[in-house]
C-alpha cells in the first residue's frame, strides 16, 4: 500500500466521521422538535476504506398509521366533547329553575287557582309561572340552536384546512420527486418526510383518510369513499355550498369543488369534520327527529295542545268559554319550542283564564288541567315530566359516553407518542455517547493522515 493510499484511506475515514459528527449534532438541536425522527450514519466498508452509505431516518411507518388512527378519532371525540359540553349546561337542572321545576310549578299554579277559582293573586301567579316556563323553553331551544349553527360554521373552517394540508403534501411530493432516487437518505429529505408525517398527523385530527406511498417515496391521500385528496403533486379541493335541495337552506355541504353536485358529507365518518357534521344534522336535529331538538320540540307542542284543548272546555270570570292559553307566536302551524308564547290576550286580562268547569264560576277545569300532569300524554307512555327527564338523561348519557371516548383516545395517544418517542425520539444521553465515538475515530483518522502524510515525504525526499 502506497502513501498516496493511505492518504485516501484517511480522507474517507475523516469524511465519513465528520458527516457522522453532523448528524449527531443535528439530532441534538432537534431533541424538542415535535415530530421529528432522528438520523443514524450507516457506515460501509470499501476495499480498504470507510464511508457513509446513507442517513437512515428512524421512524416506524406501522406506527405512524396507528398515531394517525388515534388522532382521528381523539380529534372527533374531542369536537364532540366540546359541542356537548355546552349542551349539558343548558339543560343542567341541578341548581334548579328548570324546566322540569317550572313544569311544577305550573301545575301547581292551577292546582291553587282550582281552591280560589276567582283570586286575582292566584291567577297573576299561574300567568308570571307560564311566562317563565315558556321563556325556558324559548332559552333552551335558543341554545340548542346556538350550538347547531356553531357547529355548521366549522364545517367551512375544517374544509379550507383539509385543503391546506393536502396542499402542503402535495408540495412536499414534489419536493421530494424533483430530489430523485439518487440521494434518497439525503438529511434535508428525511425533514421533508418528518414534515409530510406531521401534516399527515394534523390532517388526520379533522377527516379520516388512507393513503399509499410509491416507489418514487411519494404518497396519495384518498377519503374513505376512495376519492383522492392528494396523488403526487396534484390535490383535489374540497368546498362547501348551502343550495342542497331537501336541506336547511343555511347548512353547509361538504363537495369537491370540480363535482359540486356531489354531496360528500356521509362519507366523511371521523375526525372533527365528521363530529360537526353529527352534532349539526343527528344530535341536535335530525330526520329520525330523535335530536335534542325535536325531542323539545315535541314536549313544547303536546304541552300546548293539551292545555289550549282543556282550556277551550272551560269558562273564564265573565262566564265565556276559554281561549287558547299558550301561542305560537311566528306561525301556529310552526310548532317548535321557540315560538312558545303565553297568549297576550290572557296577560292583558287574567280574567280570561277558564278556571271553571260551568259558568258558575268553579274551579272545576283547573283540577281538570292540574290532573293533565300525570297524563300519558308523550306517545301515550311518558307524562310531561318522565319524558322532559329522559331527555336530560338522554344528554348526560351522551356527555358520558363521549368524556369516556375522549380519556380513553387521549391515554392511547400518549400511549402511542411515548411508544413513538422510544423509537424515533432524541435521547442526548445516547448522542453524546455516539459523539464521543465518533471523534474518536476522526482523532484516528487524522493520526493516519499525518502518519500517512509523513510516510508520502519522507519517500519522497528518498527519491
Amino acid at each position: 500500500m502506497s502513501g498516496i493510499d493511505t492518504l485516501n484511506i484517511a480522507k474517507d475515514s475523516l469524511l465519513s466521521h465528520q458527516t457522522a459528527i453532523n448528524i449527531t449534532g443535528t439530532n441534538v438541536a432537534n431533541a424538542n422538535t415535535t415530530g421529528y425522527s432522528r438520523q443514524r450514519a450507516a457506515f460501509s466498508t470499501l476495499v480498504q476504506s470507510v464511508e457513509i452509505a446513507g442517513i437512515q431516518r428512524i421512524y416506524d411507518q406501522f406506527l405512524g398509521v396507528q398515531l394517525n388512527e388515534q388522532a382521528n378519532d381523539l380529534g372527533d371525540s374531542e369536537a364532540k366533547k366540546d359541542a356537548l359540553g355546552r349542551i349539558e349546561m343548558t339543560f343542567n337542572e341541578t341548581d334548579g329553575g328548570g324546566i322540569n321545576e317550572l313544569m311544577n310549578k305550573f301545575w301547581g299554579a292551577w292546582e291553587d287557582l282550582s281552591v280560589n277559582p276567582s283570586g286575582q293573586a292566584e291567577r297573576q301567579t299561574l300567568v308570571s309561572v307560564s311566562e317563565s316556563l315558556t321563556s325556558m323553553f324559548r332559552s333552551y331551544s335558543d341554545e340548542l340552536l346556538s350550538a347547531q349553527n356553531d357547529a355548521n360554521v366549522r364545517i367551512p373552517v375544517m374544509v379550507e384546512q383539509i385543503n391546506e394540508y393536502a396542499s402542503d403534501i402535495a408540495d412536499i411530493n414534489t419536493k421530494i420527486l424533483q430530489a430523485g432516487t439518487e440521494d434518497t437518505d439525503e438529511p434535508g429529505l428525511n425533514s421533508l418526510r418528518d414534515k409530510r408525517a406531521n401534516l399527515l398527523s394534523e390532517l388526520a385530527e379533522i377527516v379520516d383518510f388512507h393513503y399509499v406511498k410509491d416507489s418514487k417515496d411519494s404518497i396519495s391521500v384518498f377519503l374513505s369513499n376512495g376519492m383522492p385528496l392528494v396523488e403526487g403533486g396534484q390535490t383535489w379541493e374540497l368546498d362547501v355550498k348551502t343550495d342542497t335541495p331537501d336541506s336547511n337552506p343555511s347548512f353547509y355541504d361538504v363537495v369537491f369543488k370540480n363535482n359540486t353536485d356531489e354531496v360528500i358529507n356521509s362519507s366523511i365518518k371521523k375526525g372533527k369534520l365528521a363530529a360537526f357534521i353529527d352534532v349539526r344534522d343527528t344530535t341536535v336535529r335530525n330526520a329520525d327527529e330523535t335530536g335534542y331538538m325535536d325531542k323539545l320540540d315535541a314536549l313544547a307542542a303536546t304541552l300546548v295542545e293539551k292545555v289550549n284543548a282543556q282550556h277551550i272546555k272551560g269558562y273564564d270570570t265573565n262566564q265565556n268559554l276559554g281561549e287558547a292559553f299558550f301561542v305560537f307566536d311566528i306561525d301556529p302551524e310552526v310548532e317548535e319550542a321557540r315560538y312558545m308564547k303565553v297568549s297576550s290576550l290572557i296577560i292583558a286580562d287574567i280574567d280570561k283564564i277558564a278556571a271553571s268547569e260551568t259558568v258558575n264560576g268553579d274551579g272545576g277545569n283547573a283540577v281538570s288541567m292540574n290532573a293533565i300532569k300525570d297524563a300519558l300524554t308523550m306517545n301515550g307512555t311518558s307524562t310531561f315530566s318522565s319524558y322532559y327527564s329522559s331527555l336530560v338523561a338522554q344528554v348526560g348519557q351522551d356527555v358520558a359516553s363521549v368524556n369516556r371516548s375522549f380519556d380513553h383516545h387521549t391515554d392511547l395517544m400518549t400511549q402511542l407518542t411515548n411508544r413513538r418517542e422510544e423509537i424515533s425520539g432524541v435521547s442526548i444521553d445516547e448522542e453524546m455517547l455516539n459523539l464521543i465515538r465518533y471523534q474518536t475515530g476522526y482523532n484516528a483518522s487524522a493520526k493516519l493522515f499525518v502518519a500517512a502524510q509523513e510516510l508520502s515525504d519522507t519517500l519522497l525526499n528518498l527519491v
